[in-house]
């Protein structure tokens, strides 16, 4: 039979056709879009993994967003574009790179719609790279948006994004909530509202509340380190908070396929192409799964109506696609429906006023005022008549766009008709939100909170007269009662009979008020420094910041980092722009510090920046604190005559009329009680503006960083007689003052090193000059191929010009006052945020165990700095300890100088045990016997002893020492007769003279291997060291001996769902020769090694032994001051001794647990209980056991 024959052509034609047909009978059976076009489309679109880029669906993307147009977004969750680093601009292959980019970015070019680009893979180490930033500023650059990285400046999030009245897009940045990751320095200086994972989360809560009637899109950018335990915890957390918010979506974007679930009204898809392959988002199982090039389209209709689509690329270069996937999320009435019910109640407050308190809650007694001040109590609770905020005529008429940034306030961002941007935030700060639940209503709650009323509830009407008078640009904040207003919508809730503070939010263009000097552009300090360092013509206003940062200085506004100012912008004469500061957030402006605990709290060791408002400043230095970073890169071109001449400007600006004035913008309800106080204070400050100016000054002159641009300069440093030192920065090709970049002379009284950065461009340094004196010059030429020339000369032996660049990276032409290290192996690299402060204070330890009883410990710690070395450049610490039940003392002396010469470091030791200095020795041997119905003192020995030794080491990698060196030892024991030692060594050969002072001296080794993450408190990491002693005896009753001992750790976190830290250590030694002295011995004992036993309690020729330790952290929390932790911890010790011919198999144990807690996360204290077949014990200490 044929073909034709078993298949009529009509049969072949229809199965023809049905084949040709099925795509669109698929797409059919897809549920229907409802009439009309959407009034908004966010696409959302993932990572694609790195050498899958042709995969991406560029094409269809770009056809897509065409037709979108204008009312829609676009939201990378994670940065797909690559490479995913760029190098400066003047690298040799950053066109090519720039090249590579620009194929990808070119798909996007003339889009209309909003674009948002969250951090990526390459963004989630911790610190941001450079190259990482370039990339990201160059893509910024290319499609002329200047505010697609979100959330900004790399926080956490939630960053709140109003795309409509109706859709708020919210964007949160998942490797904070990774258990290992922790805030540092540069993390808290970028102004973050929130600041790790625990608060992170509560301020996503609190925004999801704030949101309730809106439609919700929740976009994740999902950290490749984040393991499978760690990523289902994170969504057992997210559901939680999702459950109340029926319809809301979430997005994540590294994720192996494009997916959609749905688990009790809540969406969630995923995309991306062949990343890491995590589990559904949701607890059902996926709706759709394809494993294909693709993206999201959430499509928000006029209707209330919300509509996903999952869409599929033909191929990579097509720029046609098909809707795989289609479902309706949700219904809800739109905010004009809403807007239209709340017009008929027809409401109207202007005009009216009413009475409240700023707060309630600061009432005290008089302990509690003596332990924590008296502070701002009675301004905080006394009601003051105000005007109540009628958002419907309000400048015009305003409308609520988006909650505002940070928590610990409840914060709105209003507009206008014109769209000109305010901000309505609550005085009453709520900053026990940044605890966990658990200890909300808790003492520690009550603590936190009431540290608030140390700032003064309406400072900020006083600052903008003072401003005016000494011609500092500023914010005008009114104070308004917030009445219970439906107009607010779900924002009402924590607003409504509240007292608010309005005021202007300083962005774009202001040119109608001259408190910002009528600006037709403000812009952010990121967009400063990026400006600044990419177009020599454009700088900053150095002498106008000086006269704002004194203002901060009257006022004793101590919070003035990054994020705390504004940048008026102007065009200069001739070319480029100059940027004027404008101060904004004066919550900390006249914050006092009385009581007791925040008395101590602001020594100079422990929280300086809070010394608050009072006659006079006790430290500048240590006030400034969180401004170290921000001062030393705006304010290095200024002498101290610039300094004088505009200190004496504002002292004579704050006239008693001034800040009579200003004292009287408080409401009158406020003056009464301390008006006259806050005037006569700031009558007081103003006689030490000059000195406060001075201090400062000399301060930030001692080490200066003049830092170029990315462009091509010539730094011209010439010194002259009297150690004088003139640095001189200019357009690489030019000589005109209008070429001029920089210029400032150098006094050798005041500075004693300045750091010259080329940064990027091909520089030119140039050191010319002859002088008896002069000051240290460090050149650091930084990317691009620069040429540095030194001809200067300065009496002495000391050379005082350094330089430093790639190995490759300049052309030198260096004479005998030069230094050439450019073949160091850590060429230094700018960062603006390297300074740390010197260091001296007080150390102080409170232990406990069985033997010594109460452990009394105290001393001093001094750390100074140095440049381009880590974590110091000097260490030295002095402590001393008493033990109460044996009336020992014992002094501990350490330093540590790194690369003091040739690279290398030297480690000093001191040990001194004072005469009479108690121990235990209960004989040798693994089963030495101990009767605990014995007086403890007939097993005790006394004894006098030193030990000492100086070692020299480097660092063989990042984790790795090596050390060595000569030590020295004398021991003295006394003899006691009827004591146990006397006893046990009569007779034997080692009891002949073991009386006597003995005397060695030797070597001794240490090696270290250290990874861990953080040394008081690791999560993760391996500890390894190993030390060795080569003694001889140099007297007669000293015989040689050599020790040997090391410790293996290893520590991992897991979260199951809390944080637990698994550590175990392992660890022995053995000590060689047989005419070992018994204090020589290898111990094992419960203050070092074997919880639950006597101290010393074994002793052998060698030793072995195990700690396990699970350490639980309960939860994190912020106080007004600092963070903490507070966790659980539960120990298993095992161990034993060894000696000659001794028959033992006996191993002993230790088990038992407690509570750690970590103020300031940088320190540990750990109390517990520890128990032993011989005893058991209460152990209280400073740190784990290890």
């Amino acid at each position: 039979m044929t073909m034709r024959e078993f298949l009529p052509p009509r049969v072949i034609l229809l199965q023809l056709c049905i084949w040709c047909l099925f795509p669109a009978m698929a797409w059919a059976q897809l549920p229907s879009l409802p009439s009309g076009s959407p009034s908004y489309t966010v696409v959302l679109t993932g990572r694609w993994a790195p050498g899958q880029g042709p995969s991406a669906p560029l094409p269809l993307l770009q056809e897509q967003l065409k037709s979108a147009g204008k009312n829609s977004a676009v939201v990378f969750m994670g940065n797909p574009f690559q490479p995913a680093t760029l190098p400066a601009v003047s690298a040799p292959n950053r066109k090519e790179l720039e090249a590579q980019l620009q194929k990808q970015l070119a798909y996007l070019q003339g889009y209309e719609g909003k674009l948002i680009l969250m951090p990526g893979e390459h963004d989630a180490k911790g610190r941001l790279l450079t190259g990482v930033r370039n990339q990201e500023r160059f893509i910024s650059q290319y499609l002329q948006n200047e505010k697609l990285i979100q959330p900004e400046n790399y926080c956490p999030g939630p960053a709140e994004v109003a795309l409509t009245d109706d859709v708020h897009l919210l964007l949160l940045d998942t490797q904070w909530l990774m258990p290992n990751r922790r805030m540092d320095d540069e993390d808290e200086q970028r102004g973050c509202p929130t600041t790790g994972g625990t608060a992170t989360l509560a301020a996503l809560d609190d925004v999801l509340r704030s949101n309730e009637e809106k439609n919700l899109l929740v976009a994740v950018s999902i950290s490749p380190e984040m393991k499978t335990l760690e990523y289902r915890l994170m969504h057992r957390q997210l559901a939680q908070m999702y459950t109340q918010h029926k319809g809301l979506l979430h997005a994540e974007g590294n994720s192996a396929a494009l997916a959609y679930s749905a688990q009790d009204s809540i969406h969630y898809v995923s995309t991306g192409v062949g990343m890491k392959k995590l589990p559904s988002p949701g607890k059902s199982e996926p709706l759709f799964s394809k494993a294909s090039a693709g993206f999201a389209k959430v499509l928000y209709f006029p209707n209330g109506e919300t509509w996903l689509e999952i869409w599929t690329a033909q191929d990579a270069q097509s720029t046609q696609g098909q809707v795989a996937h289609r479902a309706l999320l949700s219904r809800k009435p739109t905010q004009k429906q809403l807007e239209e019910q709340t017009k008929k109640l027809n409401l109207n407050f202007a005009g009216k006023t009413s009475a409240l308190p700023a707060s309630e809650v600061y009432k005290a007694s008089g302990f509690r005022e003596w332990l924590l001040g008296e502070n701002y109590r009675p301004e905080w609770q006394t009601p003051v008549s105000l005007p109540v905020f009628d958002i419907g005529t309000q400048n015009g008429g305003l409308k609520v766009v988006q909650r505002g940034g940070g928590f610990q306030t409840v914060s709105l961002r209003l507009e206008d008709s014109t769209g000109r941007q305010y901000v309505l935030r609550s005085v009453e700060k709520y900053p026990d939100a940044a605890l966990p639940r658990i200890l909300r209503q808790t003492l520690a709650a009550d603590v936190v909170k009431d540290q608030i009323s140390a700032s003064h509830p309406y400072g900020s009407l006083v600052v903008p007269t003072l401003s005016d008078a000494v011609g500092v640009y500023h914010t005008n904040p009114k104070y308004f009662i917030i009445p219970d207003d439906p107009r607010f919508g779900k924002y009402l809730k924590g607003f409504a009979n509240t007292i608010g503070l309005f005021e202007e939010r300083p962005d774009e263009d202001m040119s109608d008020l001259a408190s910002f000097g009528n600006s037709k552009n403000v812009v952010g300090t990121d967009k400063v420094l990026e400006n600044t360092l990419e177009d020599q013509n454009d700088q900053v206003d150095q002498m106008s910041l000086l006269r704002a940062r004194l203002l901060d200085f009257f006022i004793a506004d101590w919070d003035r980092h990054d994020d705390q100012w504004r940048w008026a912008e102007f065009k200069k004469e001739g070319k480029g722009k100059i940027y004027k500061p404008i101060p904004r957030d004066r919550d900390q402006a006249f914050f006092v510090n009385q009581g007791v605990i925040p008395n101590i709290a602001s020594r100079r060791w422990i929280l300086p920046k809070v010394q608050g408002f009072d006659e006079s400043l006790r430290d500048i230095k240590g006030f400034n604190f969180n401004n170290r970073y921000f001062d030393r890169y705006f304010l290095t071109a200024l002498e101290r005559a610039d300094w004088i001449a505009m200190a004496d400007s504002v002292r004579a600006g704050l006239t008693d009329e001034a800040i009579e004035n200003a004292v009287r913008q408080l409401p009158p309800e406020i003056q009464k009680i301390s008006g006259a106080r806050l005037a006569n204070t700031l009558k007081a400050r103003r006689a030490y503006i000059k000195r406060d100016a001075e201090d400062y000054y000399e301060f930030l002159a001692q080490k200066v960083d003049v830092a170029g641009t990315d462009l091509d300069e010539r730094f011209e440093v010439q010194r002259e007689a009297g150690g004088v030192t003139l640095v001189t920065i200019y357009k690489k090709e030019g000589n005109s003052p209008a070429d001029q970049l920089y210029r400032r002379r150098f006094l050798p009284d005041e500075t004693r090193e300045i750091r010259l950065y080329g940064l990027g461009g091909a520089d030119e340094f140039s050191v010319q000059g002859h002088a008896a004196d002069g000051i240290r010059v460090r050149i650091i030429g930084g990317d691009g191929q620069d040429k540095i020339t030194d001809s200067s000369s300065v009496e002495g032996l000391r050379r005082l010009t350094y330089v430093y660049d790639q190995p490759n990276g300049a052309q030198l032409q260096l004479g005998p006052e030069s230094r050439n290290l450019t073949r160091l192996r850590n060429t230094p690299v700018y960062d603006r945020r390297s300074f740390v402060y010197n260091y001296f204070g007080p150390l102080a330890s409170v232990e406990y165990n069985r033997d010594d009883g109460f452990l009394l410990g105290g001393g001093a710690l001094l750390k100074t700095q140095g440049f381009n070395k880590q974590p110091y450049g000097m260490m030295q610490r002095l402590v001393g300890s008493y033990a109460f039940n044996t009336q020992s003392f014992l002094v501990d002396y350490a330093a540590h100088f790194p690369r003091l010469r040739l690279g290398l470091d030297l480690k000093l030791n001191v040990n001194f045990k004072s005469p009479g200095y108690a121990e235990n020795f209960f004989g040798l041997g693994n089963e030495s016997p101990f009767d605990p119905e014995i007086d403890i003192n007939y097993y005790r020995f006394e004894s006098s002893q030193f030990y000492a030794n100086a070692l020299l080491g480097r660092k063989l990698s990042e984790y790795e020492t090596i050390f060595v060196g000569p030590a020295y030892q004398i021991v003295n024991v006394d003899r006691i007769p009827g004591r146990f030692l006397d006893q046990q060594l009569e007779g034997t050969e080692q009891g002949v003279g073991y009386y006597e002072k003995k005397s060695y001296a030797g070597a001794r080794l240490e090696y270290t291997l250290d990874s861990r993450n953080h040394p008081a408190l690791p999560d993760k990491g391996v500890f390894w060291q190993v030390s060795a002693d080569a003694l001889k005896g140099v007297n007669q009753r000293s015989s040689d001996v050599a020790r040997v001992h090391s410790q293996f750790a290893i520590y991992q976190t897991l979260r199951i769902p809390l944080k637990l830290t698994l550590a175990t250590r392992f660890g022995g030694g053995h000590t060689f020769g047989d005419g070992f002295e018994f204090f020589q011995a290898q111990f094992l004992d419960g203050p070092t090694t074997l919880r639950g036993y006597r101290r010393n309690r074994f002793s052998g020729q060698s030793s072995f032994y195990n700690n396990t330790e699970a350490r639980l952290r309960l939860f994190s929390f912020t106080t007004y001051l600092f963070p903490a932790s507070l966790g659980l911890f539960g120990f298993h010790d095992i161990g034993r001794v060894w000696m000659e011919n001794e028959d033992s198999n006996k191993w002993h144990r230790g088990y038992g647990g407690g509570l750690w807690i970590s103020p300031l996360n940088q320190i540990v204290i750990s109390l517990g209980y520890a128990a032993s077949p011989e005893q058991s014990q209460f152990l209280v200490r400073a740190g784990f056991q290890f």
